[in-house]
Parts: structure tokens; sequence; C-alpha cells
């Protein structure tokens, strides 16, 4: 095939596969390509779609349950829009659209179900990351910067900035109840915001690489996972500093 697809699974392994007979649409892609940061695309809340990044800008989304083999994949639609290298896709909490952000300076929402682009919104400096709170009203940038930054949802306003980080950040995630996000950058460290004050509450040091977070059902501790390593992080101790 022309075009070789990822696709970076949640900090976890995913299983109970069903194998079908092979339908006509199918896409194939690999799972190591490196050149494909950890976090980039995601799985939809009900854990039935995949999304994968390719080539050039090149979005698919695909039926996570109707796996033919381990490289092979039924393609619902492809999101066509981006011109340059996506960094990262994600899905909005209902599940009814995805979130893109590339180098072609756009972030684009599209619906998960037609793949039809929703909103296009220009993005001055590199975005790395980008993700919807809980409830929809807002969506978090990571940046080349080092900056992660609130907008509203319509991407008029910014409504918080948390700085600290050194180096791009490359991975952001929502607490369940939307109050706090925990960042990873390329500085080598994991941090915890609030999100209406834009206070930093607490930070990792050390780290080895990108980590993916996954906060924890009740938003006591999140799950870090990277290439070497994966643990739960603990904030509901005291803060480290």
């Amino acid at each position: 095939m022309k075009h070789l697809y990822c696709i970076a699974l949640l900090p976890f392994l995913l299983v109970g596969c069903t194998q079908t007979e092979e339908p006509a649409h199918v896409v194939e892609f690999s799972l190591f390509e490196p050149r494909y940061i950890p976090g980039g695309a995601s799985m939809s809340p009900d854990g039935d779609k995949i999304v994968l990044l390719g080539d050039e800008g090149a979005i698919k989304i695909v039926d996570w349950k109707l796996w033919i083999d381990w490289n092979v994949w039924v393609e619902l639609c492809t999101l066509t829009g981006h011109t340059d290298y996506v960094h990262s896709a994600r899905f909005s909490p209902d599940g009814e659209k995805i979130i893109t952000t590339s180098d072609d300076g756009t972030l684009r929402i599209f619906d998960a179900d037609s793949g039809a682009e929703l909103r296009k919104f220009e993005h001055a400096g590199g975005v790395i990351f980008v993700a919807f709170s809980p409830d929809e009203t807002q969506i978090v940038t990571g940046n080349t910067d080092g900056t992660a930054r609130l907008w509203d949802a319509d991407m008029e306003t910014e409504l918080q900035r948390f700085e600290g980080h050194t180096d791009a950040v490359l991975a952001i995630v929502f607490s369940p109840d939307g109050k706090k996000i925990a960042t990873s950058s390329d500085d080598g460290t994991a941090r915890l915001w609030d999100v209406e004050s834009g206070k930093e509450l607490d930070k990792l040091e050390g780290l080895h690489g990108n980590h993916v977070s996954l906060f924890w059902h009740d938003g006591t501790g999140v799950l870090m996972s990277g290439r070497d390593d994966a643990f739960i992080w603990d904030i509901a101790e005291e803060p480290h500093h």
C-alpha cells in the first residue's frame, strides 16, 4: 500500500478482538512506525472505533470490532482537509466528533460518523495535542512553546494558560470532573494543573520520553504509560511541592 497507518492505543492492553471474514474495504498499517508520537490517535468512548494517523495529513476511522488480523482493519471513513502532518486526533466525550491538530496551522472538528468537516480553526504557533473538556464547552491545546492553553469551544477566547513546562507539551488529559488537567512534556516532567486558576498543583520529574495519560475513573490518580514504563501517579496524596 502507498501509505502506512499507525495507531496509538490507550495506555492499557486492548483485548477481546473478534475475527470476521474479510470485508471489501480494509486498511493496512504498522503499529510501530516511529515517526508517530504516542497518544496521537484515540479510541471512541464506546470502544467501537479507532482513529489512525497517516502520512501527509491522512486520517482514517476504523472499526475496532471488525478486526481482520494484526495489521488489517475495516475502514469506516477518511477525514480530509489537513495538508500537513497530523499530530493528534481525539474523540469528543460523546463520541460524535473528532478534533485534530496539524502542522498546517489548523485545528479541525469532524463528524465521527460521516467524516465531514464541521469546523476549522486557525492557530498561530505549533500545536501538538488537542482535546475537549468533559462537557465539550472548552478545548485545550498542548503547544511547542511549552504552554497548554484553554479555549472556549469556538476557539475565539483564550480562557487560561498553563505555564511551567520548558519544552513541547505532547499530551494532555482532563480529569473526569473537568477541574484539573494533567500534561506531559519533552522536558521530562508531567504536571497537574487547576483549570480555573491555571495554578500548577503537582509535578513529576525524571520521565523518559513522552507519556500517554489517562485519569482514573474517580479522579484520584493518573495512569502514565510510556515506551519503557507504565505507572499510576497518585494525585490524591499531598502535592510534592
